[in-house]
């Protein structure tokens, strides 16, 4: 049980592991920032004042109000303006870049220098990327007239750090450019603010502790935007025409901080930022952020390694918890633990400004499922695989003898003609391997074997199933059945014992007994099974187990007998073949070579194992027409004369007349290769002329190897051409005496073939 709980509680830590790497490699920021976005949207929780400040932005109804267009005289008037009704701090997210000496500008340069309130912005039209500590490297900066920033009472820089998918959610706290440092814009304003309020007991800007609060500057230099919903924006926004036009209540900015910027769409300095909460001016960008420096209501995003360690620890008690309940209870735990997750996370953000990662612990939770939805599979599995193991196996066997034994077209053999795999060489091998395990599946044993020993102490595997079997020591149960001519049965063994690994219980029964050897079958571990609920052995499983084991005994001997029938009349028909090739004064090593050239041949095009052993077995019999032709025309030194020709051209005809009539699939394969083996691709062959495809495709395959094999070897009346040579032939004639699919596949095995005319060498 112990193991048990450790491989549970490793499991559950390489699950969260797997979550951290995802999370630390910044795969999850954008499913996360999506999730943010809404949070942020859903979670604003409204102040219990109003906080003092304001939004003046000129709009796109400013000319047709006031009658003229907008200028820097109506920026001055509103200076003015707001230096009469007390403002205590002006800021601007405009640029005046340019002074002309108009009168304008010296009325704007008036209001500044009189009123010592403003704030002026700048900003680095480069990509920030470096970092100093908490501040951000520029190699430059622009902003308004040098004339106009000395008027000002202070500068603040507007820039942003969009993030991957280039919304703005934070800003950087100061940026860099030289020796001069400048704060963001907002942050300036609220600082001269509180130095207005406070007095001389303000505390100025020291690392990150700011109006004697800890302001949330991240490790990076930025800060998170606790963006104003549109309907709390609305609350703190007036237009620039209605402040020319003196359309707003008595004493609305005594005492506040007021940013001025453009609203209208398409204004000359106004810009527009993508946020969570959709586009916005930069100047309701600027007034969110004022927002914050003014309510001290921040956003705290927490710090990732926390959030791995939780992933972690969270990970591993999941492990051992998940792991030991069902379906149904993980289902309802992780679900829950989700739902709670999102509500928390909703909730700090809210009322906390808290911005906890949370898309790591969903997926931890969506892996823990999907786990636990496999882990229940494989022991539901399991337990299926105890109940309906010799059923299902039954079922297998049933399905594989259904396999070996379905009708298939050969496309070799012309007509209409289906093979059954009675007749294939597998319904004759797989008996013993099919007996072993339909035997095992109905007693439940999970491995075994056959022996028999011999006096003294040997043994020899008659058949054998299951990998436990292999390894054990089975000259130890021989030595044991020897001793003991009586079933022995041992159960409940321990994990490391005596007769080898992972064997919890063993059966040895004597099935037949002689003086001078005896026949066992071992049976190693029990399990249940519909025909008998044990996992042990017992002296009642002895009758039916030594019934079955008969029966399973006797029909792999028949097995075996029949296979040794099948290869004694293979050998007959090579030692037939080789007599008459001998009669043609060629030696019997040519039927072997053209049989693994005709095999190599029906490989290469993809046909089945089946029917490539079948083109092999009865290709030995291609030319068996030849013992017809008379001797003097076979070995007739000479050429031959068109009659004489004519008769040796007969021998297909001859051959497959002699094949014909059989049922034996062997022998119509014989008779259709004997017959078409002379047929050329262009329709020069014999005996029927017949052109490309209508030569039947074991023909077309046999003519290839004859011919070949013809070519490279040597003869009592020629000399063998060269490997190279004989391949030259073949492309040469490809297209007109042979198939080219088959001949270019041929070819390219220029290993296999030399490894075959090793193998089978001619002895003159």
């Amino acid at each position: 049980m112990k193991l048990i709980s450790i491989l549970k509680l490793v499991a559950g830590i390489l699950i969260s592991l797997a979550v951290v790497i995802l999370f630390s490699n910044r795969s999850l920021e954008r499913a996360e920032l999506s999730f943010y976005d809404w949070r942020l949207k859903h979670s604003y929780v409204s102040g219990s004042l109003p906080l003092p400040f304001a939004i003046i932005g000129s709009t796109e109804n400013f000319e047709s109000m006031v009658g003229e267009p907008l200028s820097r005289k109506f920026y001055a008037k509103t200076i003015n303006i707001l230096g009469k009704e007390g403002a205590s701090v002006i800021g601007f997210d405009i640029f005046f870049p340019n002074m002309t000496g108009s009168a304008e500008d010296r009325d704007f340069m008036t209001a500044l220098a009189k009123n010592r309130k403003v704030v002026l912005p700048v900003f680095s039209p480069t990509k920030i990327t470096k970092r100093e500590g908490i501040y951000y490297l520029v190699p430059s900066i622009r902003g308004s007239s040098e004339a106009f920033n000395r008027a000002a009472c202070s500068l603040g820089h507007i820039n942003t750090l969009p993030d991957e998918d280039q919304v703005i959610r934070k800003v950087p706290a100061f940026i860099k450019c030289g020796d001069t440092v400048y704060p963001q814009i907002s942050l300036e304003i609220a600082r001269i603010y509180r130095k207005q309020m406070k007095g001389s007991g303000f505390l100025p800007y020291r690392g990150r502790s700011i109006f004697g609060s800890h302001m949330p500057v991240r490790k990076d230099g930025s800060i998170y935007i606790r963006f104003l919903p549109p309907d709390e924006m609305a609350k703190y926004f007036i237009s620039l025409e209605e402040v020319i036009l003196g359309r707003y209540r008595e004493g609305f900015f005594k005492n506040k901080v007021v940013i001025i910027g453009q609203a209208s769409v398409g204004g000359k300095n106004a810009d527009l930022v993508p946020t969570p909460l959709g586009t916005q001016f930069g100047v309701l960008l600027q007034g969110g952020i004022l927002n914050n420096f003014l309510s001290d209501r921040y956003i705290y995003r927490v710090d990732g390694r926390a959030v791995s360690v939780s992933v972690v620890l969270l990970g591993a008690l999941l492990g051992l918890v998940v792991f030991s309940c069902g379906i149904i209870a993980n289902t309802l735990l992780l679900a829950g633990l989700a739902v709670l997750s999102f509500f928390l996370s909703l909730y700090a953000m809210g009322h906390a400004g808290l911005f906890v990662d949370t898309v790591p612990f969903y997926l931890l939770f969506f892996f823990f499922y999907f786990a636990s939805l496999v882990y229940s599979l494989v022991n539901a599995v399991k337990k299926l695989f105890h109940k309906e193991t010799a059923i299902r196996i039954m079922q297998d066997v049933e399905k594989e003898i259904t396999t070996i034994i379905n009708p298939s077209e050969l496309p070799g053999i012309t007509g209409d003609f289906a093979s059954y795999g009675f007749e294939g060489t597998e319904m004759i091998k797989q008996p013993p391997e099919i007996a072993m395990r339909t035997l095992f599946a109905s007693l439940g044993v999970e491995a075994g074997a056959f022996m028999l020993l011999h006096v003294p102490a040997k043994h020899q595997v008659i058949a054998q199933h299951g990998r436990v079997v292999s390894k054990m020591d089975l000259a130890r149960v021989t030595q044991k059945a020897l001793t003991e001519n009586q079933p022995l049965i041992f159960n409940r063994l321990p994990g490391k014992n005596e007769w080898g690994e992972n064997v919890k219980s063993i059966m040895i029964l004597p099935l037949f007994s002689q003086p001078t050897f005896r026949i066992v079958g071992l049976f190693i571990n029990k399990y249940p099974t519909p025909f008998s609920r044990s996992s042990s052995f017992s002296r009642e499983d002895i009758p039916v187990i030594h019934t079955l084991s008969m029966q399973s005994l006797i029909a792999i001997q028949n097995a075996r007998l029949n296979l040794a029938l099948k290869e004694t009349q293979m050998e007959s028909i090579f030692r037939l073949s080789v007599a008459i090739e001998y009669r043609d004064r060629e030696t019997g090593m040519h039927i072997h070579r053209v049989s693994e050239y005709s095999g190599l041949i029906a490989r290469n095009i993809g046909i089945l194992k089946n029917e490539v052993d079948l083109i092999k077995s009865a290709m030995p019999l291609h030319d068996i027409g030849k013992i017809a032709i008379p001797d003097h025309i076979l070995l007739k030194q000479g050429k031959l004369t068109p009659e004489e020709r004519k008769i040796v051209e007969q021998h297909p005809i001859i051959g497959a007349k002699m094949l014909a009539g059989s049922d034996s699939l062997l022998l119509k394969v014989s008779e259709t290769i004997a017959l078409y083996h002379h047929e050329k691709y262009d329709g020069s062959g014999y005996p029927f002329h017949l052109r490309g495809n209508s030569i039947p495709l074991y023909g077309r395959i046999a003519a290839i190897a004859d011919i070949f094999d013809a070519m490279s070897s040597k003869r009592i009346y020629k000399e063998a051409v060269s490997l190279e040579e004989s391949f030259a032939f073949l492309q040469k004639e490809t297209g007109t005496i042979f198939d080219p699919r088959m001949t270019e596949g041929f070819v390219k095995q220029e290993y296999e073939i030399k490894k075959i005319r090793e193998t089978y060498k001619d002895v003159l």
